[in-house]
């Protein structure tokens, strides 16, 4: 879920995933290590351990990537300043970045359609060609997100659509 905080010359546009959602993945992976568990003690004889475990680890591997892709993200955006510094917990992201409004190209709601549902993904998308993921809302809220990221656009001058 996206919230935006203005105080003074800095305004902070966080992202943070759902206290559900989080429960969710980690009851899926706990059941992912479970049936791994139950297939190593009830698995026949002359199979080896690493069939049963295997599967388990792989579904643990899944759940662990999907809730850290959707780790906290924060954006500072420093109105007086003309720069934004951008924090996020994912572990392949490394130390905040921060960079001059002029670097920046877009800042953009993009969708993103799957089988089951549609999603709309907030990017900052820089002038080198890099963009940077700051999280996703499902499409009955896309309005939020995308009425915070005009808001900052219009403020900050950075483009976008």
């Amino acid at each position: 879920m996206f919230s935006l905080s203005k105080h003074g010359d800095v305004w902070t546009l966080h992202y943070e995933v759902s206290a559900l959602w989080r429960a969710i993945c980690i009851g899926a992976g706990l059941a992912g290590v479970g049936f791994g568990i139950f297939e190593a003690v009830t698995r026949s004889a002359g199979v080896p351990l690493w069939t049963a475990v295997l599967p388990a680890l792989l579904v643990v591997a899944v759940m662990a990537y999907w809730v850290m892709s959707d780790a906290a993200t924060t954006v500072a955006f420093d109105l007086g300043e003309r720069r934004l510094n951008v924090r996020c917990g994912r572990p392949w992201f490394g130390p905040p970045r921060s960079f001059a409004f002029a670097d920046v190209a877009a800042l953009r709601a993009v969708s993103r359609s799957g089988e089951s549902s549609d999603a709309w993904e907030a990017r900052l998308e820089l002038r080198d060609g890099t963009a940077i993921r700051l999280g996703a809302e499902a499409e009955g809220r896309n309005e939020r997100i995308r009425g915070f990221l005009d808001e900052i656009r219009r403020a900050t001058g950075i483009g976008g659509a």
